[in-house]
């Protein structure tokens, strides 16, 4: 009888102490603010400008979004001192972007700031990063007028999408996956507002957790026909092969990328082979009368070919100025290389790495010619 009301006991207090827990962390809704933004920008070594976006889901709100902004030397910190400003409990569980400002990004600040993110459990692994060409503040207090609320229109402007399909889309995630890779260097969008609208400028190359260098949308484009990405963006092409200026627009592209390694980093060297196929869906040049019999367009073929590995080559060959291997081409070496590999021998295999370069060009169909 003792053993029943020992078990009949604990089972009561213990139901009572979760029923007071719960009482504890409940909190209305309308007491609550969601982060969806957060903006940082340099101030200077020890301090931070923190901004958030919380969106105002309640009918009575005259903006539908909060921007809040305070100077702060820790996230947690700043995270208090904005829950003081909006008189509501701050959470980070619907947080979908984080910005940060080109000259925090170079001063080496992106690390501490997204590994401290990566490891709060309210925060998700799939928040959005992108680099800010001027102030992540005044992007987020920026007049949008046909995208009335800042947090869904940024989310949707970096999420992938077929005409932004060159955007890395890195997450905290990708950034920290990356970042402690050996064969890799890290790479994030940057976007900039121009007028009423924000527009994703191109991508920030980072090296030694720092940004190093910033690459156009077409480079970037190269980066992912290179890693594999079986479905490309438009391509658009200058061609130099003598017929005068003409520019080349391939769209609905398919791509298939084949590397072989000569397995030695002391003396690297590849061959990398891409396949492509597309539409040719708008040119521009004197040819343009010309181009709609099979031999007019395997000339234009082999223009493509020879254009697109030129550039392809030229880019490879400023990654390998810079020491930086964002696309993993190192990783072509590491997997025959007996001892552990770090960043120190990536970054001397693509100083020396040698690459041939061969595109094969597939238009399947013509489009506006002009």
């Amino acid at each position: 009888m003792s053993n029943k009301i020992v078990l009949i006991s604990t089972v009561f207090v213990l139901i009572f102490l979760v029923g007071c827990s719960e009482k504890e962390v409940k909190v209305p809704l309308e007491e609550v603010g969601m982060v969806g933004i957060m903006a940082f920008d340099y101030i200077d070594e020890d301090t931070t400008k923190l901004t958030v976006a919380i969106p105002q889901y309640s009918p009575e709100a005259q903006r539908n979004t909060q921007i809040f902004s305070v100077k702060t030397d820790l996230v947690s910190k700043g995270i208090v001192k904005i829950e003081k400003l909006s008189d509501k409990k701050v959470i980070l569980n619907q947080l979908r972007v984080v910005l940060i400002n080109e000259e925090y990004a170079r001063k080496g600040k992106v690390q501490k700031v997204i590994q401290n993110l990566y490891r709060d459990a309210e925060v998700g692994n799939k928040v959005l990063i992108a680099v800010v060409n001027g102030n992540g503040e005044d992007l987020l207090k920026g007049e949008y007028l046909d995208k009335p609320n800042i947090n869904f229109y940024l989310n949707d402007l970096l999420l992938p999408s077929i005409n932004t399909a060159f955007n890395p889309n890195t997450n905290i995630h990708d950034f920290i996956y990356t970042l402690t890779n050996p064969v890799f260097d890290p790479i994030i969008p940057i976007i900039e507002k121009v007028d009423d609208k924000i527009e994703i400028k191109g991508v920030a190359l980072f090296k030694n957790k720092n940004m190093f260098e910033s690459i156009t949308p077409s480079e970037a484009l190269i980066i992912q026909a290179l890693q594999g990405k079986k479905k490309l963006a438009p391509l658009p092409l200058d061609l130099n092969k003598g017929n005068g200026k003409e520019v080349v627009m391939l769209d609905l592209i398919e791509s298939k990328v084949k590397v072989k390694s000569n397995k030695n980093h002391d003396s690297p060297k590849l061959t990398i082979t891409l396949n492509v196929k597309g539409t040719l869906s708008e040119y521009k040049g004197k040819r343009e009368h010309e181009l709609n019999t099979p031999k007019s367009i395997a000339i234009l073929e082999d223009d493509i070919d020879k254009q697109l590995s030129k550039d392809i080559e030229d880019f490879l060959d400023k990654l390998k100025g810079l020491k930086i291997d964002p696309i993993g081409l190192s990783e072509n070496f590491r997997m025959y290389y007996k001892g552990e590999w770090n960043k120190k021998l990536t970054e001397k295999t693509i100083a020396k790495l040698i690459v041939d370069v061969h595109v094969k060009t597939a238009i399947i169909s013509t489009g506006t010619l002009k």
